[in-house]
């Protein structure tokens, strides 16, 4: 989810430049250049599940070809190809491949190269139509790899080539009617068991304040109840049988909380309630680096990164972070 004001302009005067970032240091601690970051965290780790963090990288402001790059939203990996795929809320993809060391950490993310999302008529989307929140990767009719885009504020579902191009028609479920303005279709994701889920990141029209509406495309809906009224789903990826939901719960004069939690849709209840439980609760104010994380995907069976949306701020950061989720908590 994105403000609704305009993108702030990098190209700054160097002394407000220069106020800023001391602001960026004051206000973030380990405010840092891209590279390394260390994720920080109280001594214990997290609870009630301890992660095993595997690295966090502060990604640069531009693509190699100088392209902008923010609003990270989303993320897909190909296991075939080992790309990264991360989609920003402003229509446009950027494809990467993560490195690692022999310690299995993330050392450092190649950026290759980025594409707009086009309409049919081979044009750029652009606002309203291209608040892009949510991504997974789909195989088509011909097996090519694909990829279903979700998005906001013109709520909807469209197939992508990984070149950007649409595919076909938009899909619009009758699970998106009521859905909030700028609150919708922010989670998507291809479970090799349960197939495509879709997921709101705050209640419909006629829910309870704390629930979220998940949705396949064969018109089956259930209901998930979040951490609490504020704290909003922004992404999904497989866990075992289960799903891994990423939370977040941010209001000002408040602690940033970033929640990973496990549902099992497997066990819905007879009127729609999916059960869950929380594997994790990271809190700024408990030394924890975060952000705006709003992307997620699995790259290895018990292996995820997870990303922020920085906004296009100077305040914020595109952080991607590497854990493993222990095979206890599976």
């Amino acid at each position: 989810m994105q403000s609704d004001g305009a993108m702030a302009d990098r190209r700054t005067h160097p002394s407000l430049a220069a106020a800023t970032l001391a602001l960026c240091l004051i206000l973030l601690p380990g405010c840092t250049r891209a590279g390394i970051v260390d994720p920080g965290g109280p001594p214990g780790g997290s609870s009630p599940v301890r992660l095993d963090w595997c690295g966090m990288l502060e990604l640069p402001d531009r693509m190699p070809d100088g392209q902008p790059l923010g609003g990270l939203s989303a993320l897909a990996f190909d296991q075939e190809s080992h790309l990264l795929y991360m989609l920003s809320d402003r229509g446009r993809l950027y494809r990467a491949r993560p490195h690692f060391d022999d310690q299995q950490q993330l050392t450092r993310l190649e950026l290759l190269d980025s594409v707009p999302l086009l309409d049919h008529h081979g044009k750029p989307l652009e606002m309203p139509l291209a608040d892009s929140e949510s991504m997974a990767l789909i195989k088509s009719h011909q097996g090519e790899t694909e990829l279903l885009i979700g998005f906001e504020r013109q709520h909807r579902l469209q197939r992508f080539t990984l070149e950007g191009k649409p595919v076909g028609e938009a899909l619009r479920p009758s699970a998106l009617n009521g859905a909030q303005h700028n609150g919708s279709l922010e989670a998507l994701v291809n479970h090799p068991e349960h197939g495509l889920i879709g997921g709101l990141e705050f209640a419909s029209k006629g829910m309870d304040d704390s629930e979220s509406r998940l949705f396949d495309l064969e018109g089956h809906q259930w209901r998930w109840q979040r951490s609490d009224d504020d704290s909003g789903l922004t992404a999904m990826a497989p866990l075992g049988d289960d799903l891994l939901m990423l939370e977040r719960d941010f209001k000002i004069g408040r602690p940033l909380i970033i929640s990973l939690r496990r549902a099992h849709p497997s066990n819905a209840t007879p009127d729609g309630v999916v059960p869950g439980d929380t594997l994790a609760r990271l809190v700024s104010d408990e030394g924890w680096r975060l952000d705006n994380f709003e992307g997620l995907a699995r790259i290895a069976p018990q292996r995820y990164l997870m990303v922020s949306d920085d906004n296009f701020s100077w305040l914020q950061r595109s952080l991607l972070a590497c854990f493993n989720v222990p095979e206890s908590a599976r």
